[in-house]
Parts: structure tokens; sequence; C-alpha cells
């Protein structure tokens, strides 16, 4: 079997910006706006590790390996091996096995709140992605990549086989986070104490951006929540599931998020997050019946035009995302008929609203 080299730059690690000075939401705008998405390459995002390398000319273009049937993607199933450079070694930082290899650089956009823009080469589950601590980065490679160029695929059997005699015989730590590891985690010896212990997770979660343990003293709190009143459980509900949100384990969040708004008659804010929740895993049918939540319940005036006419867009893209081309176009014709009152012009322009609505019509019709 064959490794596939990948060289980039030092991380500890490979989950994000580390610097400490940022709370949530500056570093959730720096994540948003990174040029560098390699510093990603070992978080956990909902359940997948997105594996970049800067290639000069975006292709992998790997003539060994056979393509598959989609052009894209390189081949399933490899071994890719992430090294970084130093004193003119290459030492191993960590792994990814079952990976899938695309020939292209691919790149999803992410919503609203929900997580970051993807940008990648490399792709596998979490729970199948190694990364090392830094003090046991001491493995080092002897490889000749080739002129600018930041891979290459290693075919010497004595390499391979002392390769893989490293990764199979390697019994120590390793410091990437897997999620679903932790979805259940408690705190031992907690008191029982339940109020105390979500008053403690929220202190994790809002002052100290710490959202692994905040779960744990949410999830410490829920085994107690026979002592509890329905509103305070569905109190920590909201709290586990946001977060497991910051966590970027949206699938998990939204199991959270569902509790809570099957148990409260209506909230508009938990409900459009859900929208973007479900739109972001692909999940449209459930986005569009979200969607129909708020249109149906809110009724059309100045202080929510706009958000109802963004709401109806986004119901227009599922149903472009479904393939029902005649449904989005007549959802998106009709908000492009709406003129925004005088008073929501002076108030919040709409012009980017039309401009959207525009774009996602041309991507149904290149006429229009």
């Amino acid at each position: 079997m064959n490794f596939i080299v990948f060289k980039i730059g030092f991380s500890k690690y490979y989950n994000g910006i580390e610097d400490e000075n940022f709370n949530i939401y500056d570093k959730f705008y720096q994540e948003k706006k990174s040029n560098n998405p390699e510093i990603y390459n070992f978080q956990d995002y909902n359940g997948f590790c997105y594996g970049y390398a800067s290639l000069k000319d975006g292709v992998v273009n790997l003539s060994n390996i056979e393509f598959k049937n989609d052009a894209s993607v390189m081949s399933d199933n490899k071994t890719i091996i992430w090294v970084y450079e130093k004193d003119n070694n290459y030492y191993i930082v960590g792994w990814y096995k079952n990976a899938t290899l695309y020939n292209f650089l691919q790149r999803e956009l992410s919503y609203p709140s929900i997580g970051r823009d993807l940008y990648y080469n490399v792709k596998a589950k979490s729970k199948d992605c190694f990364l090392l601590p830094v003090e046991n980065r001491t493995f080092s490679l002897n490889i000749n990549f080739k002129k600018d160029a930041n891979f290459c695929i290693l075919d010497d059997e004595n390499v391979i086989n002392i390769i893989n005699d490293f990764i199979n015989n390697y019994n120590d730590k390793f410091i990437n986070i897997v999620i679903n590891n932790y979805i259940d985690s408690t705190i031992e010896d907690a008191p029982n104490n339940p109020i105390s212990l979500q008053r403690r997770g929220s202190l994790y979660l809002y002052n100290e951006n710490n959202f692994l343990e905040a779960l744990k003293y949410f999830n410490t709190a829920l085994l107690y929540k026979d002592s509890l009143k329905d509103k305070e459980i569905i109190d920590i509900y909201y709290l586990k599931a946001l977060s497991l949100q910051f966590l970027n384990s949206f699938d998990n969040a939204i199991i959270y998020f569902e509790k809570v708004i099957n148990n409260i008659e209506y909230d508009i804010d938990i409900i459009k997050n859900l929208i973007y929740l479900h739109m972001h895993t692909k999940n449209y049918e459930k986005s569009i019946i979200y969607c129909d939540k708020i249109l149906k319940n809110e009724t059309r005036k100045i202080e929510n035009e706009l958000i109802l006419d963004e709401i109806a867009c986004l119901k227009a893209e599922c149903y472009l995302n479904l393939n029902n081309i005649e449904k989005s176009k007549e959802i998106l014709e009709n908000i492009k008929k709406i003129t925004p009152s005088e008073n929501l012009k002076k108030i919040t322009p709409s012009e980017n609203l039309k401009n959207y609505c525009k774009n996602l019509l041309k991507n149904i019709n290149p006429v229009i």
C-alpha cells in the first residue's frame, strides 16, 4: 500500500486559531475570514476532518492513482500522512486512515452562525484521524518533494514498512478530539445540585469558551432531571445544544435544539437556527418545514418584512437543492415582486436580498 504524504505548516492542535486572547465571537469572526485552512486539519467538524494542503495550481494530479467515476474524487480508503518541515527534515504530525482524496480543491460555504467555510483536498471520519502530541512528533522521514510540490506518493517498500511499523506500534496518546466520544461525558463526584451544575456549565460556555467542559456539566445536570421542572430541563437542553453547535457537532446540536422547540410554543431565533443547521447537513425537507413554521406564524409588518423574505429565500434555496425548480422559481419570483415599505427602505436596505433572489434565479434559468 502506498502512503500519500502532504506537507503542511506547524500547529499544535490543528483545531483552529490558537490565539487564547480571542473570545468566542472574535474567534468565530477570525475563523470565518481565515485564509489558512490547514490550521483546521484535525478539527472534528460534524464527524469528519477536512484536510488541506496548499497546492500551487490547486490540483493534486497524482498520476499514479486511478480516478473514480466522479472526476473530482481520486481515491478512497487511502492513508494520508501529514508532515511538517524542520531543519530540512520532515516530521510526522499525524495521519488519516480510510481517507478520500480529491483531485481538485473542494469548497463548501457555511451558513450564518453555522461553522466555517470548508476548503480541503482530503476528507476522513474524525474517528479515523490521529494527531500526535508535539513532544511525540520526533519520527522523521527522508522525502524528496518535487519542486513547488507539497505532496508525494511513497512507493519505497522500506520506507512504507517503517511507517507502518510506527503507526501500528504507536501506543501513546493522540490529542485530536473526537466529539462523539464526549457526547454523554459527565463530571466525576459532582454534587447532586443540577442548578449549580447548570450555572457552572454556563460559565464555561459563555465566559471561558470551554465548550467540552460546559457539555460535561450540562450532561451531569441532566442526570438529576427528575428533580427539575420542565422549563429547567428545557433550558439545559438549549445550553447543551449551543455547546454542541460551537463544537461544530451539528447533527447532535439539532437533536437538542429540537427537544427544546418541541417543548415550547414558538421561538423564531431557534427555528431560524434549525433552518440553517438542517440546510448545512443537507436535510432540506426538514428546513422547509421550519421555514413554513415561521412564514405561517408571523404576521407581515414593517419590522419583520425583511426576515420573512429572507426565510422565503431559504425555502426557495431548499427547493432548488431538491431539484424542485418550479417551486423554487415561483417563490423567488414572488419575492422579487414585493416592494418594501418606505420605512423599511430607510432602516434596512433590501438590495442584498433582491440580488440574492436574482442570483438564485440565474442558477435556475440563465436567461433571467
